[in-house]
């Protein structure tokens, strides 16, 4: 796992592109498009931030996720274990594997590096958010030592009003 570089941005797009007309035929349904999200902003402005993990495959990213201590305001309404200043707590956004890697595990040693990553950084926790069709993440989370905590109906503005898992991780 690696921090993205400027260079990195339009093949990271690609592989969100990618995944996101996999998903799209899938029951999953992230509601993602990336027209609005993940897109071409939300990508330029992570890697200029530091906050895009990806890891490569050649030429290709195969995964990637953008790790920072954004959240909105339904984050304050839950009971997490963790609690206190946001700048030891992060959250994982946009995490995903690319179509031809899905299956090998991948997403596993993903998070486990990023993982790796935020404790040598000295953050305490990770709290993040799984929209209620996802159950190919819940699972991922889950497995990883992850716990639900609450389940509330938030607004993204690219799928609406929905019902998410609020899950935590504490390391």
């Amino acid at each position: 796992m690696e921090l993205a570089k400027p260079a990195d941005e339009s093949r990271i797009l690609d592989m969100y592109k990618a995944v996101v007309d996999k998903v799209n035929t899938t029951t999953v349904k992230l509601g993602w498009n990336t027209d609005v999200y993940p897109d071409k902003t939300f990508i330029h402005n992570a890697v200029s931030n530091g906050e895009m993990c990806i890891i490569r495959d050649g030429d290709s990213i195969a995964a990637a996720a953008v790790v920072n201590h954004s959240v909105i305001p339904e984050y304050d309404n839950v009971a997490w274990e963790m609690s206190g200043p946001r700048d030891h707590i992060v959250t994982i956004h946009a995490l995903a594997v690319a179509p031809d890697m899905q299956g090998t595990k991948l997403s596993y040693t993903f998070l486990k590096d990023i993982e790796d990553y935020l404790r040598q950084k000295g953050d305490l926790a990770v709290q993040l958010d799984v929209i209620d069709t996802n159950i190919p993440a819940y699972k991922l989370y889950i497995r990883n030592g992850y716990k639900e905590i609450d389940r509330l109906p938030m607004y993204y503005e690219v799928v609406g009003s929905r019902l998410f898992w609020m899950m935590e991780h504490i390391l």
